[in-house]
């Protein structure tokens, strides 16, 4: 009886760390790792019993011996996996949720490129083969290595200006939709140095907050008032709740061209293409 469940205690202790061979997917266990080698995190986001493009992403590219030789030079692979059928405890599905929101992952496959404490500087949404893997392996490892210089003067005796230029340096090199929730510390203090945003960095993090904000606001919007529903059953009225909201003050361009699309085809699937101002 010891001898048969002695395999499935070590099984169950190692597979909370490991996925396929060489991935981990213990992100604490990850960073660790790479402080210890001095490496950087491939972390994917992946749904393994699902997703399509995943499954062909992992078997065509990641899985390629050639591949996992490239990654390994200067990263630690992580899988963090969201599957729909396999089941996971709750503390793993707390977790997993928090990453798939701190990253900001919008879509599967993902695979975010950071430096060992998790901060990303490079993403790739979708499916991705081999040479785009290796190119984009190849980019991160640059954009790393000059974030890594940019941190090392920055711990240098600079004057403001200096540090001001230097940072804003550092934040280009990196994301934008992580600035917020990775590199806090560098925001706040070019905040101080730069009140006036010559950089233009606040300016565009409003903007991307403010864009967010209003896409949210209008698949709310949609939702409840049933458009979709709305649609089929009263276009008139469908027509009329776009044609309002698209009178809103301060529509950014991006919403405003999703509502007309929209519009659009709903208008076509009316054959009232004619009714297009």
């Amino acid at each position: 009886m010891i001898k048969q469940i002695l395999p499935i205690v070590v099984a169950a202790c190692v597979a909370p760390c490991f996925a396929a061979e060489g991935w981990i997917t213990d992100m604490d266990a990850a960073k660790k790792q790479a402080a210890e080698q001095k490496k950087d995190l491939m972390i994917e986001f992946t749904g393994s019993d699902w997703c399509g493009a995943c499954i062909m992403q992992k078997k065509q590219a990641l899985s390629l011996p050639e591949i996992q030789t490239a990654i390994s030079r200067s990263f630690i692979p992580v899988e963090l996996d969201y599957p729909r059928k396999k089941q996971q405890d709750a503390q793993t599905k707390t977790s997993l949720g928090t990453y798939k929101k701190s990253y900001g992952i919008t879509g599967f496959p993902t695979l975010v490129f950071a430096d060992a404490q998790g901060r990303p500087v490079h993403t790739v949404v979708g499916y991705a083969n081999p040479a785009q893997v290796m190119q984009d392996t190849k980019k991160a490892a640059e954009a790393l290595n000059t974030q890594q210089s940019l941190t090392n003067k920055l711990a240098e005796k600079l004057t403001d200006q200096q540090r001001r230029d230097t940072l804003v340096q550092l934040l280009k090199t990196v994301p934008q939709s992580s600035i917020r929730t990775f590199y806090k510390p560098a925001l706040a203090e070019l905040e101080k140095l730069d009140p006036k945003d010559a950089s233009g960095i606040l300016a565009k993090l409003h903007r991307d907050d403010l864009l967010h904000a209003q896409k949210l606001e209008w698949a709310d919007t949609f939702r409840k008032k049933n458009i979709h529903i709305l649609a089929d059953q009263n276009p008139d009225e469908a027509l009329s709740i776009m044609d309002s909201y698209l009178k809103k003050n301060g529509l950014l361009p991006e919403v405003k061209q999703a509502v007309l699309m929209q519009k659009v085809y709903l208008l076509m699937q009316q054959n009232r293409v004619n009714e297009l101002e």
